[in-house]
């Protein structure tokens, strides 16, 4: 018996009524497991349990770090443990508490099993240290891909799109700038790669095939005829090519005017897409932008986070709705492979981006309904937040989350059934479609340290771009004062929390229990358990 332990159990059993020495309490029992894993019993298992699940401290500003710092014990006691049945009561303790609890003690369980380790090994590309590039004539390119000037051309963001004959066009991705040559060359580096594995995807997955001149991928043409020049609004500057079925432009949430998608076939594009981001992870592969998500897009130059959204803190989503607008995913699968990275089994990284996967989904879901009628956003006349709750339909979007979680889970884990999912649907589907669905924050600042980095002619760009009339910004000088802007819809107000928290929390519970069951599934723990956990 360790005194010190015994102490510090029996403390956090039946007293834990001061803040400060519930957490010295808990410290110390991890000190001593460090020192000696084997002096854990149950007792520590169900102390550790009942300071997260009590009420007590639940309101202290500090309380998530006591609650992570009990949740890293149990965590501990599973991985690390000699005990399987303990490891196991450990790992029950966590799921317990994710299933039961909200708030910090929530944050921090989920949290916790999303730091189990995986038996993931991520594939290593050997990019090389310098990205080369090739220089080549457009007849070359044209004997090389049976292109030519005939060949109808539409260009796609940055991508020149040209029909071929047959099921397949052939695109020109060009490079915004030098600095992005070595994003091009990753790209198609994995678009290589996953044609050499294609073979594990059990489901639609059209994967470009990338065209390699000499010994490079990424090429400058020295002759791009004027007559398409023209129709180009980007400078001709380096750029990869690839061929791919046509579907790899075709989005699953469309505008009025762009090629439609029922709503079966919306379900089918999801739920698969939904397999192939759990698939790709747990062969080690993560995309790390299935949309281009952002807690201050305006800030992300000079923020040290690039300003990109960071999920389990919580904060506010900057327009949703339009970093919906491209999706990385289509009817043709997964795609924009330059997000793709390789990630091994130790990282704790795996929770950020499988939450990131569903959160994506999800958000994409609600862009499709309320991209049937795109003109209804923002305020109203008077001032109102337009309410388009009408457009959605709960049924759908309900099954949409569920489908594309099991999906996701059958993806990752490789299996398919287990326990359901601790959520309560009907509340969450509802709170999703009262925010997703009435423009409530469209507000933000646009800061004076922002505007002071800008040219003049960058400033009121950037404005015009926002919707300012040339009138208005004749009438504002750069670098005064702090502008507001109507830049959403938001969810969430400017510098607050996210609007919609039931979000956050789906989101840890189901990427949580997502990691903890493949942890299990890759033979963790010693004898077979039942906790398992898709939706049935």
């Amino acid at each position: 018996m360790n005194s010190d332990l015994v102490t510090s159990e029996n403390y956090l059993l039946h007293s834990c009524l001061d803040f400060s020495a519930t957490y010295m309490a808990v410290s110390m029992l991890e000190y001593e497991l460090n020192k000696n894993s084997s002096l854990a019993s149950s007792q520590t298992v169900h102390a550790l349990h009942s300071v997260i699940l009590k009420k007590v401290h639940s309101h202290q500003r500090q309380s998530y770090f006591l609650y992570r710092k009990a949740a890293k014990t149990l965590r501990f006691l599973v991985s690390v443990g000699e005990n399987p049945d303990l490891a196991r009561e450990s790992l029950e303790s966590l799921k317990h508490i994710v299933a039961h609890t909200h708030g910090p003690s929530h944050r921090a369980a989920a949290e916790a099993l999303g730091s189990l380790p995986l038996k993931i090994k991520g594939p290593s590309l050997h990019e090389e240290s310098t990205t080369k590039i090739s220089s080549i004539t457009w007849h070359e390119l044209c004997g090389k891909t049976g292109l030519n000037e005939a060949c109808h051309m539409k260009c796609v963001g940055r991508s020149l799109v040209f029909s071929l004959s047959g099921d397949s066009v052939f695109v020109i991705k060009l490079s915004r700038s030098n600095s992005d040559n070595a994003a091009l060359n990753r790209e198609a580096l994995w678009m290589a790669y996953l044609q050499t594995v294609k073979h594990e995807f059990p489901t639609r997955f059209d994967i470009p095939t990338p065209c390699r001149f000499g010994e490079a991928y990424v090429f400058r043409l020295t002759d791009f005829p004027d007559n398409l020049k023209n129709r180009v609004n980007m400078p001709m500057t380096s750029a990869i090519a690839f061929t791919v079925h046509p579907d790899y432009f075709v989005y699953p949430n469309p505008l009025p005017d762009e090629e439609t998608i029922d709503r079966n076939n919306f379900m089918e594009v999801m739920k698969r897409n939904a397999y192939l981001l759990g698939k790709l992870a747990s062969m080690g592969m993560v995309h790390t932008a299935p949309l281009p998500l952002f807690h201050n897009r305006l800030q992300r130059h000079r923020r040290t986070d690039g300003g990109y959204y960071e999920w389990p803190r919580g904060g506010r989503l900057d327009r949703w709705l339009m970093s919906c607008r491209y999706p990385n995913l289509g009817r043709s699968g997964i795609r924009d492979f330059e997000h793709l990275e390789a990630i091994s089994g130790a990282s704790s990284r795996f929770y950020r981006f499988v939450g990131n996967h569903l959160m994506s989904i999800i958000l994409i879901g609600a862009s499709y309904f309320r991209n049937h009628d795109p003109e209804r956003a923002g305020f109203d006349e008077k001032g109102f937040p337009v309410d388009t709750r009408h457009l959605f339909c709960p049924d759908l979007m309900q099954k949409l989350i569920e489908d594309s979680f099991n999906a996701y889970y059958e993806g990752f884990t490789g299996r398919k059934n287990g326990d359901r999912l601790p959520v309560d649907f009907d509340n969450f589907v509802l709170r999703l479609i009262d925010e997703f669905g009435v423009d409530r924050y469209m507000e933000e600042i646009f800061r004076v340290a922002d505007q002071q980095e800008m040219s003049d002619v960058e400033f009121n760009k950037f404005l015009l771009e926002r919707g300012v009339n040339r009138n208005t910004i004749e009438g504002l000088p750069r670098g005064l004062e702090d502008i507001t802007l109507l830049t959403g819809p938001h969810l969430g107000g400017f510098n607050q929390r996210i609007s919609l928290p039931e979000l956050i929390h789906f989101t840890e519970t189901a990427a949580s229990y997502c990691i903890c069951d493949r942890y299990i599934f890759d033979g963790f723990l010693k004898s077979p358990t039942s906790s398992l956990c898709c939706i049935s």
